[in-house]
């Protein structure tokens, strides 16, 4: 029993290792940061840099392969929001949703505090 713990110790140190070679650190940079704005379609809330499922391994390989043939993250972006559509990422590249999504709520709050306060002064 004692003899696997050493082997338990060496495989938690082996899996930690960066399997990935960056032709150079630029590259490394853009990789980090778009693992961490890709969310993982399998796990609920997590980016891909956080997720060891076959998926998120795929989808890390996908980004290390266009990266070192040269293309840029905004481009390996809308490659995946074709495949998997804008959920694909946290936050989401199409500025007009958000507007939308965030702007449309407060324009109510606005008109409804504006009626509030003309109509409670009559």
């Amino acid at each position: 029993m004692l003899a696997l713990i050493p082997i338990l110790l060496l495989s938690l140190s082996l899996s930690a290792e960066n399997i990935y070679e960056f032709s150079n650190e630029t590259i490394e940079k853009d990789f980090i940061e778009l693992s961490q704005e890709i969310s993982c379609p399998l796990c609920a809330g997590s980016s891909i840099a956080e997720s060891d499922s076959d998926i998120a391994n795929d989808l890390k390989n996908v980004v290390f392969k266009e990266l070192e043939n040269g293309k840029t993250p905004k481009e390996i972006k809308k490659k995946l929001i074709v495949f998997y559509g804008e959920g694909i990422l946290f936050m989401p590249e199409n500025k007009i949703s958000i507007f939308v999504l965030y702007g449309f709520p407060l324009l109510l709050i606005i008109i409804g505090i504006f009626f509030l306060l003309n109509f409670t002064k009559k």
